[in-house]
């Protein structure tokens, strides 16, 4: 009997597109609609054209695009081929695109006119790129999925195809996390909200069928981040569809416009920097939108602050909030749920079952009751490694007591009533004065103080405290510095107060609604 972590995206796509109504959105862009039969054709087209092609099992697919539907059927091809696909995040330098490219020896590079001119110079320059298209423009990729043989593969697949997520991090270069399919969609069966224990092909395929009312998500931040893809994901493969702005960066209004419209089921969001500007649009337009058809808003890879959550739980009553907790390497680590009538403190999370604190100085696993402090890591499943990396994969990956963990880096405490706190970063924590204090920590309390809007925060050079706590904030009208540093005092000991707040009109970010911590630490210095 085949489980969760033996199954193969190609195959769990196939399954859908077999049991759905082909007449069924898949794909929603604007006012562009793609059909499943149309996304099944046009996928398995451009699978056989990469296989004609000469690319070989596992081979890399590189793509270099928006939020836009050619990008989800090219990561869905690639699966179905049996192929690696490699995401590019598009704000990269043809020099930071070349890197990534080599690194991962990638064979072909789907990339839209756009970005033309930046990918030109590399054609000639890395041999092992075989196949080169463009996504629009000139036709070439309407012809591929246009024409030719529609059907399915027929191949046998494997769990071990997969993917290679690359992450930025905040010091480095990119590295490319290799994900087993099999293992990210056990993973994904873990979530609070997958409804069903789903074992065998025939039980996928009856929990399709069965579903009356199938998901509609809208993945708000970039699909070439790892949470975008894989929330679009794991509603296709349960026959659902995704829609996809139109609009070419992130806009409140045009999101809820979106929901409204396209009745979107669920939103995938990056915390704060997405979640307030659509609170403060409900505020704006309380009467505006029929958002009825909304029943889930996730977020992963940033804190969301509670002060938000109430505006939207309190506009939206039918609405669970989701925060997951996770990282490139291993997600599931735990969720926290806020709905009208319940919530979990923000930086609190409820751990999932593959979930473990171990001790930083003995490696030592605390008892799943135990209370207590240290690395936040996981048992399996969880990514293989990073690509060409085997250093950084043994300090992230390592055997404690016969049993391989996932330890991404993150520090955090289970307390008394089982719940885990993330404390911050390992990496991102900043020494001033011999006391270690942890950028998220104070972040989120800056956040919660009056006048706030968003925060960052890093440690510069100090030739007191070695370090100092410097704060970048953007505020509205009702920030007062001192009404602030008095909020502050009721959370934060008095070594982690920064020692500067720095008002700017916006804060670095990248398109995912993570902190780019390297310019916030740019602009401190030059301040």
């Amino acid at each position: 009997m085949k489980c969760a972590s033996d199954w193969n995206f190609g195959d769990l796509l196939d399954i859908a597109a077999a049991t759905v109504p082909a007449d069924r959105p898949a794909l929603i862009h604007g006012e562009r609609v793609i059909n499943w039969q149309e996304f099944d054709a046009r996928t398995n087209r451009l699978a056989r054209h990469m296989l004609s092609a000469g690319l070989p099992t596992g081979a890399r697919v590189a793509i270099l695009a928006r939020n836009i539907p050619e990008f989800i059927e090219i990561a869905c091809a690639a699966f179905k081929a049996r192929l690696t696909h490699v995401n590019i995040n598009y704000r990269y330098t043809t020099s930071e695109i070349e890197y990534v490219l080599s690194d991962c020896q990638a064979s072909a590079l789907f990339y839209q006119s756009e970005f033309a001119e930046r990918v030109a110079p590399l054609f000639d320059s890395l041999p092992h790129l075989s196949v080169a298209v463009q996504i629009d423009a000139d036709g070439q990729y309407d012809d591929i999925v246009a024409n030719g043989n529609g059907s399915p593969l027929g191949i046998s697949r494997s769990p071990e195809d997969g993917y290679l997520l690359y992450t930025g991090g905040t010091t480095g270069n990119p590295k490319g996390v290799m994900w087993r399919a099999g293992d990210a969609r056990a993973v994904q069966m873990e979530s609070p909200t997958a409804k069903d224990i789903i074992a065998t092909p025939e039980q996928h395929r009856m929990a399709i069928a069965s579903s009356d009312q199938p998901g509609r998500v809208l993945p708000a931040c970039p699909l070439m981040h790892g949470a975008g893809l894989n929330s679009s994901m794991a509603e296709l493969v349960m026959g659902g569809s995704v829609v996809l702005s139109a609009k070419g960066s992130f806009d409140a209004e045009s999101l809820w416009d979106d929901v409204d419209h396209r009745k979107v089921t669920r939103i995938l969001i990056v915390g704060d920097v997405f979640a307030r500007p659509m609170a403060q649009a409900l505020a704006k337009f309380p009467d505006r939108w029929d958002l009825s058809s909304l029943r889930v808003i996730s977020s992963a890879g940033q804190m969301w602050s509670r002060e938000v959550k109430q505006v939207l739980v309190t506009a939206l009553p039918q609405v669970a909030l989701i925060d997951i907790l996770g990282a490139s390497e291993a997600s599931g680590f735990g969720y926290a749920a806020t709905t009208k009538d319940q919530e979990i403190p923000t930086g609190y999370f409820t751990p999932g079952k593959q979930t473990v604190i171990i001790d930083v100085a003995t490696d030592r696993v605390l008892a799943n009751d135990e209370i207590g402090q240290g690395w936040l890591a996981r048992r399996r499943p969880f990514a293989q490694g990073y690509f060409g990396d085997p250093e950084k994969t043994a300090a992230t990956y390592r055997e404690i007591d016969g049993e391989l963990y996932a330890i991404p880096g993150d520090i955090a405490e289970r307390d008394e009533n089982g719940l885990i706190h993330l404390i911050g970063r390992g990496n991102m924590c900043i020494n001033s004065g011999g006391e270690k204090i942890f950028v998220e920590e104070v972040e989120e309390a800056l956040k919660r103080a009056p006048g706030v809007e968003d925060a960052i925060v890093v440690g510069i050079p100090d030739p007191q405290w070695g370090k100092a706590v410097v704060a970048l904030v953007t505020v509205n009208n009702d920030y007062v510095e001192s009404d602030v540093r008095d909020a502050l005092k009721l959370d934060l000991a008095s070594y982690k107060m920064p020692k500067r707040i720095d008002l700017l009109e916006k804060l670095p970010r990248q398109p995912s609604g993570k902190a780019d911590y390297r310019a916030a630490l740019e602009m401190a210095l030059d301040i």
